[in-house]
């Protein structure tokens, strides 16, 4: 029975998983999540429980969990 593997090296797949992870942490901060730490945590968790795949499930999670980023009022120059 043939099956599909998914192989990412170790030398790669944890700087990957850390880049991320890093990434969900500092956009979650930005967006005053109290749970940053825990989403980059579960990043990087899910990264290596099914490979890669769990990643991309813990991303879209986040995607639909996180706060939404309210527009920035800036000043129009006048004429």
């Amino acid at each position: 029975m043939a099956g599909i593997h998914i192989v990412v090296p170790w030398f790669l797949a944890i700087p990957l998983a850390l880049l991320c992870a890093a990434w969900v942490y500092r956009d979650a901060k930005e967006r005053r999540m109290d749970t940053a730490d825990m989403w980059a945590v579960g990043m990087f968790i899910g990264f290596f429980i099914p490979p890669f795949i769990g990643a991309i499930i813990v991303y879209a999670v986040y995607l639909r969990k996180r706060n939404r980023r309210r527009g920035e009022p800036y000043a129009v120059p006048g004429r």
